[in-house]
Protein backbone atom coordinates (compact mmCIF):
# COMPACT_ATOMS: atom_id res chain seq x y z
CA UNK A 1 0.00 0.00 0.00
CA UNK A 2 1.16 3.57 -0.92
CA UNK A 3 1.08 6.07 1.46
CA UNK A 4 -0.28 9.49 0.65
CA UNK A 5 1.58 12.87 0.90
CA UNK A 6 0.19 16.84 0.60
CA UNK A 7 1.90 18.28 -2.26
CA UNK A 8 5.94 18.14 -2.80
CA UNK A 9 8.58 17.73 -4.70
CA UNK A 10 9.86 13.86 -4.90
CA UNK A 11 11.44 14.16 -8.56
CA UNK A 12 15.04 13.20 -7.23
CA UNK A 13 18.32 13.24 -7.34
CA UNK A 14 19.07 16.61 -8.91
CA UNK A 15 22.35 17.47 -10.38
CA UNK A 16 24.28 20.19 -8.54
CA UNK A 17 25.37 22.65 -10.32
CA UNK A 18 27.16 26.21 -9.81
CA UNK A 19 25.56 29.29 -11.71
CA UNK A 20 27.97 31.92 -11.30
CA UNK A 21 26.70 35.45 -12.52
CA UNK A 22 28.22 39.41 -12.11
CA UNK A 23 25.93 42.33 -12.03
CA UNK A 24 26.30 45.77 -13.69
CA UNK A 25 29.75 46.67 -12.02
CA UNK A 26 31.39 43.41 -12.99
CA UNK A 27 31.33 41.92 -9.49
CA UNK A 28 30.79 38.14 -9.45
CA UNK A 29 29.22 35.91 -7.60
CA UNK A 30 28.03 32.14 -7.51
CA UNK A 31 25.02 30.09 -6.64
CA UNK A 32 24.89 26.49 -5.91
CA UNK A 33 21.61 24.72 -7.38
CA UNK A 34 20.13 21.24 -7.43
CA UNK A 35 17.17 22.21 -9.12
CA UNK A 36 18.52 22.04 -12.88
CA UNK A 37 17.71 20.45 -15.67
CA UNK A 38 18.14 20.36 -19.83
CA UNK A 39 15.34 21.54 -21.37
CA UNK A 40 15.86 21.74 -24.73
CA UNK A 41 18.32 20.10 -27.37
CA UNK A 42 18.56 22.16 -30.35
CA UNK A 43 19.48 25.55 -29.44
CA UNK A 44 20.53 23.82 -26.25
CA UNK A 45 18.90 25.33 -23.45
CA UNK A 46 19.04 24.59 -19.36
CA UNK A 47 16.72 25.58 -16.99
CA UNK A 48 17.45 26.92 -13.41
CA UNK A 49 15.10 27.49 -10.64
CA UNK A 50 15.94 30.63 -8.75
CA UNK A 51 14.60 32.31 -5.59
CA UNK A 52 12.65 35.48 -6.35
CA UNK A 53 14.79 37.86 -3.90
CA UNK A 54 18.49 35.99 -4.31
CA UNK A 55 21.04 37.97 -6.28
CA UNK A 56 21.85 35.39 -8.31
CA UNK A 57 18.55 35.90 -10.26
CA UNK A 58 18.96 39.65 -9.81
CA UNK A 59 22.05 39.58 -11.94
CA UNK A 60 20.82 37.07 -14.29
CA UNK A 61 17.90 39.42 -14.78
CA UNK A 62 19.98 42.80 -15.24
CA UNK A 63 22.98 41.81 -17.17
CA UNK A 64 21.08 38.85 -19.03
CA UNK A 65 23.92 35.84 -18.82
CA UNK A 66 25.07 33.42 -16.40
CA UNK A 67 27.17 30.21 -16.38
CA UNK A 68 26.21 26.85 -15.49
CA UNK A 69 29.43 25.35 -14.16
CA UNK A 70 29.51 21.59 -13.17
CA UNK A 71 32.15 19.85 -10.65
CA UNK A 72 32.53 16.72 -9.19
CA UNK A 73 32.48 15.50 -5.43
CA UNK A 74 36.59 17.08 -4.47
CA UNK A 75 35.32 20.36 -4.67
CA UNK A 76 31.83 19.05 -2.70
CA UNK A 77 32.88 21.40 0.36
CA UNK A 78 33.75 24.62 -1.96
CA UNK A 79 30.07 23.94 -3.48
CA UNK A 80 28.31 23.70 -0.11
CA UNK A 81 30.04 26.78 1.25
CA UNK A 82 29.06 28.67 -2.31
CA UNK A 83 25.21 27.35 -1.20
CA UNK A 84 25.26 28.22 2.35
CA UNK A 85 26.35 32.17 2.16
CA UNK A 86 25.47 35.15 0.66
CA UNK A 87 26.66 36.87 -2.28
CA UNK A 88 25.77 40.85 -0.81
CA UNK A 89 27.89 39.24 2.63
CA UNK A 90 30.78 37.35 0.87
CA UNK A 91 33.16 36.91 -2.00
CA UNK A 92 31.99 33.44 -2.87
CA UNK A 93 34.86 33.13 -5.64
CA UNK A 94 37.25 34.08 -2.79
CA UNK A 95 35.91 31.73 -0.06
CA UNK A 96 35.64 28.99 -1.77
CA UNK A 97 38.85 29.52 -3.08
CA UNK A 98 37.51 29.40 -6.96
CA UNK A 99 39.26 30.85 -9.87
CA UNK A 100 37.25 33.30 -12.12
CA UNK A 101 38.04 32.64 -16.11
CA UNK A 102 36.60 34.99 -18.38
CA UNK A 103 33.95 33.60 -20.56
CA UNK A 104 34.35 33.77 -24.36
CA UNK A 105 30.61 34.88 -24.87
CA UNK A 106 28.99 36.01 -21.77
CA UNK A 107 30.08 38.68 -19.03
CA UNK A 108 29.88 35.77 -15.91
CA UNK A 109 33.26 34.32 -14.94
CA UNK A 110 33.54 30.66 -15.91
CA UNK A 111 34.86 28.48 -12.63
CA UNK A 112 38.22 27.09 -13.69
CA UNK A 113 38.05 24.32 -11.33
CA UNK A 114 34.80 22.52 -12.75
CA UNK A 115 35.63 20.89 -15.43
CA UNK A 116 32.13 21.64 -17.37
CA UNK A 117 31.27 25.14 -18.12
CA UNK A 118 27.82 26.01 -20.05
CA UNK A 119 27.88 30.06 -20.78
CA UNK A 120 24.07 30.81 -20.92
CA UNK A 121 22.26 33.56 -22.39
CA UNK A 122 18.52 34.58 -20.79
CA UNK A 123 16.46 33.33 -23.02
CA UNK A 124 13.36 33.54 -20.29
CA UNK A 125 12.59 33.73 -16.92
CA UNK A 126 9.46 32.83 -15.39
CA UNK A 127 7.79 33.76 -11.75
CA UNK A 128 6.92 30.68 -9.72
CA UNK A 129 5.38 31.76 -6.23
CA UNK A 130 8.73 32.21 -4.31
CA UNK A 131 11.04 31.57 -7.09
CA UNK A 132 12.02 31.91 -10.78
CA UNK A 133 12.76 29.33 -13.49
CA UNK A 134 15.24 30.66 -15.42
CA UNK A 135 15.89 29.34 -18.40
CA UNK A 136 19.64 29.99 -20.28
CA UNK A 137 20.04 29.31 -24.20
CA UNK A 138 23.93 27.53 -24.24
CA UNK A 139 26.25 29.69 -26.88
CA UNK A 140 29.51 27.74 -25.71
CA UNK A 141 30.08 24.68 -23.63
CA UNK A 142 33.83 24.31 -21.87
CA UNK A 143 34.58 20.63 -20.97
CA UNK A 144 38.49 19.20 -19.77
CA UNK A 145 40.01 17.01 -21.46
CA UNK A 146 40.17 14.94 -18.30
CA UNK A 147 36.65 13.95 -18.25
CA UNK A 148 36.39 12.85 -22.38
CA UNK A 149 36.31 8.95 -23.34
CA UNK A 150 38.09 8.33 -26.76
CA UNK A 151 35.05 9.37 -28.75
CA UNK A 152 34.94 12.59 -26.98
CA UNK A 153 31.82 12.13 -25.02
CA UNK A 154 31.99 13.07 -21.40
CA UNK A 155 32.56 10.09 -18.96
CA UNK A 156 30.60 10.93 -15.91
CA UNK A 157 32.06 8.09 -13.77
CA UNK A 158 35.66 10.83 -14.52
CA UNK A 159 33.28 13.76 -13.45
CA UNK A 160 32.23 12.05 -10.15
CA UNK A 161 28.76 14.51 -10.26
CA UNK A 162 27.34 15.52 -6.98
CA UNK A 163 23.74 14.95 -7.11
CA UNK A 164 21.19 15.91 -4.55
CA UNK A 165 17.74 15.05 -2.69
CA UNK A 166 16.10 16.03 0.48
CA UNK A 167 18.90 18.37 1.74
CA UNK A 168 21.50 15.71 1.22
CA UNK A 169 24.77 15.52 -1.60
CA UNK A 170 25.17 11.73 -3.39
CA UNK A 171 27.43 10.25 -5.89
CA UNK A 172 25.92 8.81 -8.64
CA UNK A 173 26.58 4.64 -8.61
CA UNK A 174 27.64 2.91 -12.03
CA UNK A 175 25.68 2.73 -15.21
CA UNK A 176 24.09 -0.17 -15.78
CA UNK A 177 22.66 0.05 -19.44
CA UNK A 178 22.44 1.92 -22.49
CA UNK A 179 19.50 3.74 -23.72
CA UNK A 180 17.50 1.34 -26.48
CA UNK A 181 18.98 -2.13 -24.55
CA UNK A 182 15.26 -3.53 -24.32
CA UNK A 183 15.05 -3.10 -28.06
CA UNK A 184 15.93 -6.13 -30.69
CA UNK A 185 16.50 -5.97 -34.24
CA UNK A 186 13.63 -8.43 -35.17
Amino acid sequence: MKKEFDATTAAYPLPVVLVSTHDEQGNNNIMTAAWTTNVSRKNPCIAVSMGKDKLSFKNVEKTGDFVVNICGHKWLEQVDICGETHGQDVDKFTIAGFTAVHASMVGAKLISECPINMECRLKQAYAIDTGNMVVGEIVKVHIDDEILDAEGNIDYGRLDPIVYAQKTYYKLGKAVARRGFSQTDG
